[in-house]
């Protein structure tokens, strides 16, 4: 019902819960850090992904580029990475809630579709863009389906090290520093 859209939404504007942010920020490093990104991100986001992937398009034109070498994540393997890293939170929180208050599933849908625009308007990248976004509504949402259960997968073997990293966040006085020792499990 609309009412109950409404306080849903409303309590995920007005609950704040350290401990929850804390895990599904960790969730979203430690995939990060684990499939090679080029990010820390703590919240994912649509934007965020695009634009990693339209600069690792850019760097393969520009050996120059400041960033250095990214790798290409417009290929198949890069695009699914980045699916994993925006439903890491997500996978996080539904492992152990009834319902999501710190992530959003819509962030990897966004990701798709600001992909697809950037295909259509954008000469230069359509080619390998095209190349690596899914053909139609059914493989995307095969690759969405996909791409959470492989981060649920992920998360749950590398319970110990999320849940060590998750504790630091929620600390409050963990440096990047500290964050990679708990990756490293130094």
């Amino acid at each position: 019902s609309m009412t109950g859209s409404v306080v849903r939404g409303l309590s995920r504007l007005l609950n704040v819960n350290t401990e929850r942010d804390c895990q599904c920020e960790a969730a979203a490093v430690f995939v990060a850090y684990s499939l090679g990104l080029p990010c820390f991100a703590f919240q994912p986001n649509a934007l965020e992904g695009a634009s990693l992937v339209i600069s690792s398009l850019r760097n393969d034109d520009d050996a120059q580029n400041i960033q250095g070498s990214l790798d290409n994540l417009a290929s198949d393997s890069g695009f699914l990475k980045m699916l994993v890293w925006l439903l890491a939170p997500v996978a996080m929180e539904l492992s152990k809630y009834p319902q999501m208050m710190s992530s959003d599933p819509c962030e990897a849908q966004g990701f798709v579709s600001r992909l697809s625009e950037q295909a259509r308007n954008n000469v230069q990248y359509a080619s390998a863009l095209l190349d690596a976004l899914p053909e139609n509504e059914d493989q995307t949402n095969d690759y969405l389906r996909w791409a959470l259960a492989e981060a649920d997968l992920l998360l749950r073997n590398n319970k110990n090290v999320v849940d060590a990293l998750s504790k630091a966040l929620a600390g409050g006085a963990a440096t990047v520093g500290d964050c990679v020792a708990i990756l490293e499990e130094w």
